[in-house]
């Protein structure tokens, strides 16, 4: 009785990644700058767009990661910025918007896969996306970077589930690795599952200086950032960016 104005459920025939390659194709250098932000959907508000181009100038990306980002017909804001290139990947498409995951770099994909979970949020009926994509580097080595947007309002077993995926993901080989996107990690029990997971396979998980990147009225950080063979050499919470119910993360990453 709802389906007249819910989101459509992704089938096996709308999983396809949307990919563009950047203007210049080029390498990931030395040195890493990411961008992490759960968009709430409102990437294209007059002040977000303002917001967004702000942070571009100031930090100059190399690796942009996005959830809950919403095109227009088809298109992205990121089609503006020729210097990027992205694949995107929906979990709901509605009329003519479609509303997934991006990642989006000035290095082109040597690789891209997706992943849908097997369970869906309830009333919705909707699934939620994993995106992988890896890119060379200019030493002559290999970067996987993995976007996450974890299930919510579901019993636990579902969480696990994707969590399972995951590492199905990231155990193929030892090639340097970020994970990194909203893992809903709001209560306890969650937040245990997923240090866990990074405990058993020797990832890092990144710590910002600021705790602002908790989503009130929850007790832990919903948005992470996890690395294997790469170092950190800086990490920041932008507390003053409003339009999003989440805070832009800016991770600088080196390679060893």
């Amino acid at each position: 009785m709802y389906r007249s104005y819910l989101p459509w459920y992704v089938d096996q025939s709308q999983r396809v990644v949307a990919c563009k390659s950047p203007k210049v194709s080029e390498k990931l250098g030395g040195k890493i700058v990411m961008l992490n932000w759960n968009v709430h959907k409102n990437n294209h508000s007059v002040r977000w767009l303002e917001d967004f181009s702000g942070i571009l100038l100031h930090y100059r990306p190399d690796l942009i990661l996005f959830q809950e980002y919403r095109t227009m017909n088809r298109k992205s804001v990121l089609d503006k910025h020729m210097e990027y290139g992205y694949g995107f990947f929906p979990n709901i498409i509605y009329k003519q918007h479609h509303y997934g995951l991006v990642n989006a770099s000035r290095a082109d994909m040597i690789a891209v896969n997706s992943y849908t979970t097997p369970d869906v949020e309830p009333f919705v009926r909707t699934p939620k996306v994993m995106l992988e994509t890896i890119y060379e580097t200019k030493a002559g080595g290999s970067v996987r970077v993995i976007n996450v947007h974890m299930i919510n309002f579901v019993r636990i077993r579902k969480f696990l589930a994707q969590i399972a995926q995951i590492e199905r993901v990231f155990q193929k080989d030892d090639m340097p690795l970020i994970l990194s996107g909203d893992f809903n990690t709001w209560n306890r029990k969650r937040m245990h599952i997923l240090q866990k997971l990074a405990y058993e396979h020797d990832l890092k998980d990144v710590h910002f200086s600021s705790q602002k990147h908790r989503k009130p009225p929850f007790p832990y950080p919903l948005d992470h950032v996890f690395y294997k063979g790469l170092d950190v050499e800086k990490a920041e919470v932008l507390d003053e960016i409003v339009t999003s119910d989440h805070k832009p993360l800016i991770v600088t990453f080196r390679a060893k």
